[in-house]
Parts: C-alpha cells; sequence; structure tokens
C-alpha cells in the first residue's frame, strides 16, 4: 500500500521522471540507511522517505547520510499529531507535514492543518540558520522546527492509488492518504525543478530546505498558500496553525508552479 501510494503520486506529479524503488532488506536503521545511500548511489537526484522513528540520542551523527551534493530529500513527519519524528528532524530533509483540502468547481479552495501532522520541535537537532534567519516561532531552545512544509495529507480529502497485492483482504482502488503522500508528491516537484535546471545548465538542488526559506522570505505570498486555521495536538500555541510558519504545516503548502519556477531560479 504504501510503496504503490509514493511511486504512483511521485508518476502522477512528474510523469517523465525515472522512479526507482529501492526495499531496505528490514527496518532497523542500518539497513534503511543503507537503502538511502543505493539510490543515491544509483543516481537519485530526490530521495522520497515515507518512514520515520522517534527520535533519538545518536541521530545528528546520522544527519551525514542527508548531506548529498545535487540530492534532496524529502521525508513524512508522521500521522500521528504533535511529535517530531527522525529522519524528518534532520537539517538536510525537507520535512512533509499535511493538510485537510477544500476545492470547488473552479479548483482549489482553501486548507486547514489536519490533526495527524506530525510537527514540533526536535528534542536533538538544533535550528539550522535557515530556519533562524527566517525566523521560526520560538521557545528560546534554539531547536530544529518540523515541517518546513506540507501538503494535502488527511485521508478524508486524500488520493485514489490501486494496488494489486491485498491489503486487509482488499486490493484494487484505495483512497488514501498521510503525510507519505505528501513526501513523494513534493519530491516529483523538485524533479521537475532540477529537469529544468539541467535544461538551464545549472547545477541541481542541493541544501532544498534552505532554498524553500530563501523563496518564502523573499515573496511568502507567491510561493506558498498560508494554512491558519486547525491543530495537530493539545500542547496550546505550538500547535496550532498559524501565520506564515507554524509547527503543524509549516511553511504552507506549494503554488507549485511558481515554487517550481523559484526554485530553478535558485543560484
Amino acid at each position: 500500500m504504501e510503496m504503490a501510494l509514493d511511486v504512483e503520486w511521485a508518476h502522477a506529479m512528474a510523469p517523465q521522471a525515472r522512479i526507482i524503488l529501492v526495499e531496505a532488506a528490514s527496518n532497523r536503521m542500518n539497513d534503511l540507511f543503507s537503502a538511502i545511500n543505493v539510490a543515491v548511489q544509483n543516481g537519485a537526484s530526490v530521495v522520497s522517505l515515507s518512514w520515520g522513528c522517534p527520535e533519538y540520542s545518536g541521530e545528528r551523527g546520522d544527519d551525514n547520510h542527508f548531506a548529498v551534493n545535487g540530492v534532496t530529500f524529502t521525508s513524512a513527519t508522521g500521522d500521528s499529531g504533535s511529535g517530531v519524528q527522525y529522519p524528518s528532524a534532520s537539517p538536510g530533509v525537507v520535512a512533509v507535514g499535511g493538510t485537510s483540502l477544500s476545492i470547488a468547481g473552479s479548483g482549489y479552495a482553501r486548507e486547514t492543518a489536519w490533526s495527524g501532522s506530525g510537527g514540533g520541535q526536535s528534542s536533538m537537532e538544533y535550528e539550522p540558520t535557515y530556519q533562524a534567519i527566517y525566523p521560526l516561532p520560538s521557545d528560546g531552545r534554539g531547536r530544529r522546527g518540523v515541517p518546513d512544509v506540507s501538503f494535502d495529507g488527511n485521508p478524508s480529502t486524500g488520493f485514489a492509488i490501486y494496488d494489486s497485492v491485498k491489503y486487509q483482504g482488499y486490493q484494487g482502488w484505495f483512497e488514501v492518504g498521510g503525510t507519505s503522500a505528501g513526501a513523494p508528491q513534493w519530491a516529483a516537484l523538485f524533479a521537475i525543478a532540477n529537469s529544468m535546471r539541467v535544461a538551464a545548465r545549472k547545477r541541481l538542488l542541493s541544501a532544498t530546505p534552505a532554498a524553500l526559506y530563501t523563496l518564502a522570505k523573499a515573496n511568502y505570498n507567491a510561493y506558498f498558500h498560508d494554512v491558519t486555521s486547525g491543530s495537530n495536538g493539545g500542547c496550546g500555541t505550538l500547535c496550532n496553525a498559524g501565520s506564515k510558519y507554524d509547527y503543524v504545516t509549516g511553511l504552507g503548502t506549494p503554488r507549485a508552479d511558481a515554487v517550481v519556477a523559484g526554485l530553478v531560479n535558485q543560484p
């Protein structure tokens, strides 16, 4: 089910992209990191991750897996509401949260924060420069904020996928959601931007999280839908969506054509 979602919606967003599916030998961290390395070694310019685990004391030592020139990493922030998980907490990863999308006859109408969207302040990672400069709402601890951005994640406003492998006794068409729906779709946007950068004789995107905050700082409303209502938990104001950046939806959701163009124009 997870693989069908990731592959099909990365393909739906970037139909000409070459998609490599890497399956880890197990869900142990070493095997998951090895799978990431295999993707990079096979030429992936964008790596989408839909798994996560609780933060742990040695995670900063594993951040090197996400510091690769010419490679962008996206990661789901989790579907259990307020809280931070790894690897979405890594400063080298674009952490993707979730919203609930409403559409009208003419298309996009509005979004609210999805209650399942993972987010908050990391207990292990320090606040990266690109967030400190933006800046983020802070409680003074100087910690990495999650997510960076969001995408529709509520299964009730989710995405159609086809799965030929039985899931709970059923196979065929399903409607699914979660922050792991947004990670591959943001990855697809980055892949489109990379293809346009190559055509313009520019290098592949690197330090992509910082590039997103650069766009937001330059002209927020041109690049992002601001999600200002909804919550992902009961932890007070830090769990509420608000103007521009918040710890539920990050910078918000993309005005996709503008975000792609903005990323193409980055140095």
